[in-house]
């Protein structure tokens, strides 16, 4: 009993509490901020006060369900993570009573959805895992839990078919997460920058979305899922490039709307990054390879800016930036007006001062409509800052710069890979043919069973 006083001292959230029955005095030690007083009295004193009178058989006949605790390190752990430490002097137990108020299960407003379920994980882990496996009612579905984290000890899940994942794979991650040596984790999005291969890539290596219903097709893949808890994120993975550019809808949706959808995302990437490049490029260095009228009005529209093309245009990129960024910041009424008004607002200034064209208004406008084509999150922020890099080198090397950039680029994506996999794999897996996560999507009657 000294011991335990002694390691909880200095904690005020820590609270001991007696209870008295008729020829015993019980000790109660429970962190206050975990436990809810509704709960304490329900599992830990009734069960004691339905015994009082009664002759007297230990701590282990009152509480069944409760386990023996032998030493004050792990005595003091338990009271962290939740638990109440019951002793009579002799025995000394631990019940589980952590009982906090949590988020409900909601809609996500990051990865929308027309078609499809709307329920989205949320910060608890056990919620989630509940939400994978009440969808997957198989035994082949497996359940790996540890903790990462040597101050926050924070649990994650592992979860996979063991019927159809890549023991590679596996092994993979597992050998990943036991190499992580931080003092604490706080989001997914943290944990896969320390899992991934090349974490200074601005490509994802795995796929981190909160639908409940895309992780559950993952793992029917053959996929792993990884959970973590305090994070509203599942880590997916292995992954390959189209499934970040797909939509979760492109399941729901008819086979040639959704491949029509997934081509116009791929599409919306590569002209993202040479629509503005290209017009730098062009007005720099190969003004004949444009149309004469063409080249007359964007010259009318230049007539004047005081600028270089690439100076212009990343003046532009930059402002919309900017402008982007704020509203993501702000609430969303003020964040939408912010957005819409301080845009009209800037562009129509800049085009009147003469500090840019109209015409590059146009274009930074569309690429910045289709860079939101790819639904991952990480995906389109990582198409930001190769655009950059497309600018500057068309605007110090024109075409050629493009090429340089555009096939160092393909060979950055044929050198990652995800969990050991490579991120350029095609939708075509072996044993199994198509799987639907490629460019094409067939209908589902073809995956029917003869």
């Amino acid at each position: 009993m000294d011991l335990l006083m002694k390691a909880f001292q200095g904690n005020d959230d820590i609270v001991r509490k007696e209870v008295l029955l008729t020829d015993k005095s019980i000790s109660l030690f429970y962190m206050n901020s975990l436990t809810e007083q509704k709960t304490l009295e329900e599992l830990v004193i009734r069960p004691l006060q339905l015994h009082n009178g009664e002759e007297w058989k230990g701590l282990q006949n009152v509480y069944i369900s409760g386990e023996s605790t032998d030493t004050v390190s792990d005595a003091v752990q338990a009271v962290i993570e939740g638990f109440t430490l019951i002793t009579d002097g002799e025995e000394l137990i631990q019940l589980k009573t952590f009982s906090v108020s949590q988020r409900s299960i909601e809609a996500s407003s990051i990865e929308s959805s027309l078609l499809g379920p709307h329920d989205a994980f949320n910060e608890t882990l056990q919620t989630n895992l509940s939400l994978l496996k009440k969808k997957i009612k198989n035994i082949s579905l497996k359940t790996n839990i540890g903790t990462v984290g040597e101050e926050t000890q924070t649990q994650y899940a592992v979860l996979y078919m063991d019927n159809k994942v890549s023991r590679d794979n596996l092994d993979f991650l597992m050998r990943a997460l036991n190499q992580v040596n931080v003092q604490g984790i706080t989001t997914a999005s943290a944990l896969q920058q320390m899992i991934e291969e090349a974490p200074w890539s601005p490509f994802p290596q795995l796929l981190n979305t909160v639908r409940v219903d895309t992780s559950m097709s993952s793992l029917l893949e053959g996929k792993i899922v990884l959970l973590l808890d305090g994070a509203p994120q599942a880590l997916i993975g292995p992954i390959t490039f189209m499934d970040l550019v797909n939509a979760a809808d492109d399941e729901y949706n008819r086979s040639l709307t959704a491949t029509l959808l997934r081509h116009l995302s791929l599409f919306g990437f590569f002209v993202t990054l040479f629509i503005t490049s290209s017009y730098v490029s062009f007005l720099t260095f190969h003004p004949e390879m444009l149309p004469p009228q063409l080249f007359s009005l964007i010259a009318t529209s230049r007539a004047k800016v005081p600028f270089q093309p690439m100076l212009e245009v990343l003046i532009l990129e930059i402002i919309i930036e900017v402008l982007r960024e704020a509203a993501a910041r702000m609430s969303i009424k003020v964040g939408q007006t912010i957005g819409v008004v301080g845009g009209i607002v800037i562009g129509t200034a800049a085009v009147e001062a003469g500090l840019v064209s109209n015409i590059i208004i146009i274009l930074v406008a569309v690429s910045t409509l289709l860079s939101y084509l790819p639904s991952n999150v990480l995906l389109r922020n990582g198409f930001q800052v190769i655009k950059y890099v497309f600018i500057l080198l068309a605007g110090l090397l024109g075409l050629f710069g493009q090429m340089i950039a555009f096939a160092y680029l393909l060979s950055h994506l044929v050198q990652l890979k995800s969990l050991g996999s490579p991120l350029l794999s095609t939708g075509f897996d072996k044993g199994r043919g198509y799987t639907n996560k490629g460019v094409l999507r067939v209908p589902k009657r073809e995956s029917i069973k003869k």
